[in-house]
């Protein structure tokens, strides 16, 4: 379950940026120590305590209000992983999304659908596939 090697990456030094922001916001609402993974990983971040990992981070930053659509779509094989090393490890993983109004998150475990989606603005076939969708409602403020 990785990502295609020979995918063009699109993630940009702001996104990176933005999403070391996040990172920040979790450390200090919950004092993890966020340690960031490699580029292809599945998740963005790992969260530690003194006691050892604690939680795997996914980071997503929109340009639209919480409320504009009804759910959050996530790429069901990152779905698929958070819920493999949850079962096997007991560790959880967790779903961040900032908005332009607020910072929300959702446990990767809770429930879901599953549906075709994506982006079609970069012209790339491979943008398109099964996505899992997080109620809007579900999601919970920091």
């Amino acid at each position: 379950m990785g990502e295609d090697m020979n995918r063009p990456i699109y993630e940009t030094k702001a996104d990176v940026a933005n999403e070391e922001a996040v990172a920040r916001l979790i450390t200090k609402a919950r004092g993890y120590m966020m340690v960031k993974l490699p580029r292809l990983n599945q998740m963005d971040y790992a969260a530690f305590t003194t006691d050892g990992l604690k939680a795997l981070i996914e980071i997503k930053c929109r340009r639209n209000t919480m409320a504009k659509y009804d759910s959050m779509m996530i790429g069901m094989e990152k779905v698929l992983y958070a819920r493999q090393v949850n079962k096997h490890f007991g560790v959880k993983s967790y779903l961040f999304v900032q908005w332009t109004d607020q910072l929300g998150y959702v446990c990767l475990e809770d429930d879901c659908t599953i549906d075709m989606g994506g982006r079609t603005d970069r012209n790339d076939p491979n943008d398109m596939s099964l996505h899992a969708y997080f109620d809007i409602d579900k999601f919970r403020g920091l």
